[in-house]
C-alpha cells in the first residue's frame, strides 16, 4: 500500500486527481485510527463469526422498529444500511465518492492524533446489481452504492464495502490485509499539526458539519464549531 502524508488542501487534492486516470469509481474513507479496514460488526473480535447474530439483529429491528421505517418495500440490502445508518454494528464500511468529504471525517476530531484517508480503487470490486443477491451470501468483499435514501448518503456520497466471515482465513479480513483489495489502496496520512488547517480550508470550500450532515443537527455542530474556533465571524445581534 502507498502511503504519503498530507499537510494541505491543495497538496491533497494533486495528491488524488490522478484516481480519474487509473480507475473509473475511485472512493475514499476517513477516519481517525490507522488501517484496520474492517466494518463494525467485525472490529472488536475479526476471528468470531458474527452472521448468525447480525442476521437477528436486524430481524428485530425491522419487527420493534416497524413504526419508525417509512417504507415497507425494503430488501436486506436497504435494512443494512439503515442500521448502519442509525448506529447499528453491521458487515458494512463506510465509504464516499467525494475525497474532500473523507478529508473532513480524518481531520475533523483537531486532538492529538494523525488522521487517515484511504483510497480504493474499486472497479473490480463493484456489485451493480446488489438487489438479486443475499448480503449474507458473498464469496469475496464487495463494493456497493445505496439506494440514495436518506440526506445524509446523498450528502455524503455514500458508497460500502460489504464485507463477510472467510471460513477459510477464519475470520474476517481488513481490507488491508485482503489479497483481492490491498493492493487496490492507497493511504494518506494527516499529521495532527495540519488537521484544524485542514478543516478550516475544508469549510472554506464549504465542507463542513452542515453540509455532510444536512439536518438540524449537523447545523448545530456546525455553529459550535464556528463559535469556539473563531467566534468573531459569526452574525452579531
Amino acid at each position: 500500500m502507498q502511503t504519503e502524508t498530507i499537510e494541505s488542501l491543495p497538496q491533497f487534492l494533486k495528491q488524488t486527481e490522478t484516481f480519474s486516470l487509473i480507475a473509473y469509481h475511485t472512493l475514499f474513507r476517513g477516519q481517525s485510527h490507522r488501517r484496520n479496514l474492517l466494518p463494525g460488526i467485525a472490529r472488536a473480535e475479526p476471528t468470531k463469526d458474527t452472521t448468525e447474530q447480525e442476521q437477528a439483529l436486524l430481524k428485530t429491528l425491522e419487527r420493534m422498529g416497524a413504526t419508525k421505517i417509512q417504507h415497507r418495500d425494503f430488501d436486506k440490502w436497504d435494512l443494512l444500511v439503515l442500521a448502519q445508518h442509525f448506529g447499528m454494528k453491521t458487515r458494512l464500511l463506510d465509504w464516499t465518492s467525494n475525497p474532500l468529504a473523507a478529508l473532513w471525517f480524518a481531520c475533523f476530531n483537531t486532538n492529538d492524533r494523525d488522521g487517515y484517508v484511504y483510497a480504493l480503487e474499486a472497479d473490480d470490486h463493484l456489485m451493480p446489481d446488489a438487489s438479486s443477491v443475499d448480503p449474507f451470501k458473498l464469496s469475496a468483499t464487495k463494493v456497493v452504492q445505496p439506494r440514495l435514501a436518506n440526506e445524509r448518503i446523498v450528502a455524503q456520497h455514500g458508497w460500502f464495502t460489504v464485507h463477510r466471515y472467510s471460513k477459510g482465513a477464519r475470520g474476517f479480513v481488513a481490507l488491508e490485509n485482503n489479497p483481492e483489495t490491498r493492493s487496490h489502496l492507497s493511504e494518506y496520512v494527516i499529521p495532527a499539526s495540519s488537521k484544524e488547517d485542514v478543516v478550516r480550508e475544508l469549510d472554506r470550500c464549504g465542507i463542513n458539519q452542515s453540509t455532510l450532515f444536512p439536518d438540524l443537527e449537523g447545523l448545530c455542530r456546525y455553529l459550535n464549531w464556528k463559535h469556539e474556533t473563531n467566534p468573531e465571524n459569526l452574525p452579531r445581534l
